[in-house]
């Protein structure tokens, strides 16, 4: 890559450039020393036609030295007496004359040594003045030299300066691809490790099913199998082996879309607090016996019931007391006021209405005068639940609104019944308010708000209620914190 490409300044050659600066420094000084410099003073009165004239008026100066002779032989001597004789007559006129002609001539003399004097000091000054013309031209294409030296520099520095910003440029982009590419390969290869590590896991979770259920069914003398509604809404098939390979695999499913063991926990500790001090609470659908685990790490003594053999042999590997029963037939089997609380995470909206009505009904009989019951379920007032979970589970029959859950509670005869609404959406997936500067969006934003609430508001939602205190019972709350 040429410099020019890179720094956007043209090439220079520094040796051709300073060759040319050399040579009219070179060619200026010959010429200085090719120009007249003789130390001889010009004098422009010493020769020529004012020279000569000059000598003319010193030798014409005294005109009483002037003789007379006359070339005609007849009045040559009368013409010679008559001049001399007038030159006597004129003695006074032609001394005045003459000492005129001297004094000028001194003048003149006198003129022509001052104009010598002043033409000798100003050659002299005139040499001195070239001289000093002569070093300070020298100072000055030093001066010269180092500056176009210093400029040359300057320029090439800026055309290094200029060029590495520029491959610096280049090496940053082509370092950001390159870091971009990697990090597009490094989420590759993590997500293909994820989906493979799930694979894995889920392959290893199916093997242990069937392993407990082929152990299950080989066991000496097996339980009766059932022909109740599971909660998939399948119904069971008889036999000894007949839970070995089961037409529908939702303890699968679960594993797959539920959400590890882990979360769900985290996700329902906020429930435990309404059990606490309380004995022979009852988990309803418990699955994997994720609430279960947190109850018993409480101290609190709890029970599970759910249809799915997976679900039930699952727990029982964790040492968690479980049974394999249709939730109803075993309340059924309970004295009334008999349970310390009634939890059930994601039941209710596979059953249909008139058995939730039913369900209700039964719980409020069996609880404990002062016992919490807890149904948490999907919000279908989060537009979300619907095009992500929802209909996903084949099981789901219908969704139950959280108004009609709090209303057959109150109605049932629970009291201090109230709504909570959990597992909010990503926030990422909200649509933002607009923000444009000088204009009243306010209510615009306003309605953002209330569509981000209705399409990505809260998945979940828990009503629970208390059942009331009979008149053998007293109401511990009712007597006050001092009771």
């Amino acid at each position: 890559m040429g410099g020019e490409a890179m720094s956007g300044l043209p090439e220079m050659d520094v040796e051709q450039v300073m060759a040319r600066i050399r040579e009219r420094i070179r060619q200026r000084r010959s010429g200085a020393e090719a120009a007249p410099t003789s130390e001889t003073p010009l004098r422009p009165l010493d020769g020529g036609a004012v020279g000569a004239d000059l000598e003319r008026l010193h030798s014409t100066a005294d005109l009483r030295t002037v003789g007379f002779a006359s070339h005609r032989p007849l009045f040559g001597r009368l013409v010679v007496s008559m001049k001399r004789a007038m030159r006597r007559l004129l003695t006074p006129i032609l001394d005045a004359q003459t000492a005129y002609n001297t004094a000028g001539i001194r003048v003149i003399t006198h003129l022509k040594g001052w104009i010598e004097g002043i033409d000798g000091r100003h050659t002299q000054a005139l040499a001195m003045a070239n001289q000093r013309i002569a070093r300070l031209e020298g100072r000055f294409e030093e001066r010269l030299e180092e500056r176009l030296e210093e400029r040359l520099e300057e320029r090439l520095a800026a055309q290094a300066t200029a060029a590495r910003d520029e491959l610096t440029r280049q090496l940053a982009a082509q370092s950001s691809a390159l870091q971009s590419q990697w990090q597009a390969l490094h989420a590759q290869a993590v997500e293909a490790a994820r989906r493979s590590t799930a694979d894995t896991a889920l392959r290893l979770t199916g093997t242990e099913r069937r392993l407990r259920r082929i152990l299950h069914a080989l066991q000496p003398d097996p339980p009766e199998p059932r022909r109740s509604e599971t909660v998939t809404g399948i119904e069971k098939r008889a036999g000894p082996l007949a839970d070995i390979d089961p037409p529908f695999d939702y303890a699968a499913f679960e594993d797959r879309f539920r959400g590890t063991e882990q979360d769900i926990k985290e996700r329902q500790r906020i429930y435990v607090p309404y059990f606490e001090s309380r004995e022979n609470v009852l988990d309803i659908g418990c699955g994997r016996g994720e609430f279960l685990e947190l109850l018993v790490e409480r101290g609190i003594k709890a029970r599970g019931v759910d249809l799915d053999l997976d679900m039930v042999l699952q727990c029982r590997d964790k040492e968690l007391d479980v049974v394999q029963e249709d939730a109803l037939t075993y309340l059924g089997t309970l004295a009334d006021d008999s349970v310390g609380g009634i939890f059930a995470a994601q039941v209710i909206e596979h059953m249909e209405p008139r058995r939730i009505i039913e369900l209700v009904a039964t719980c409020y009989r069996k609880l404990a005068p002062g016992a919490m019951l807890i149904l948490e379920t999907p919000n279908p007032k989060c537009l979300m639940v619907f095009a992500d979970s929802f209909y996903r589970d084949l099981s789901h029959i219908l969704p139950i609104h959280p108004d009609t859950a709090k209303f057959l509670l109150e109605a049932t005869g629970f009291q201090d019944v109230d709504v909570k609404f959990l597992a909010p959406v990503d926030a990422s997936l909200r649509v933002p308010p607009l923000d444009v500067p000088g204009a009243a969006v306010e209510a615009f934003n306003q309605g953002i708000e209330r569509l981000n609430s209705l399409l990505f508001g809260l998945q979940d939602y828990a009503v629970i209620g208390r059942k009331r205190w009979s008149s053998t019972h007293e109401d511990p709350i009712a007597r006050g914190p001092d009771a």
